[in-house]
């Protein structure tokens, strides 16, 4: 039997979807923050999200 091929399961895998409606402009702010951070539109909201999470923490 071969080994097992493909890429291997990750730690922690994002299995949870989740659908949210936004203006045009507000979808292109996302993109546009992206691009100048060269990261995926995913992780420039969860970096949004981790800003607003210290910003909690302070007060």
């Amino acid at each position: 039997m071969s080994p097992r091929t493909g890429r291997p399961p990750k730690e922690n895998p994002r299995k949870v979807n989740l659908n949210i409606r936004l203006t045009e402009q507000e979808a292109k702010d996302i993109q546009e923050c992206a691009d100048i951070l060269g990261v995926s539109r995913t992780d420039a909201i969860l970096k949004g999200i981790e800003l607003i999470k210290a910003e909690i923490k302070e007060k």
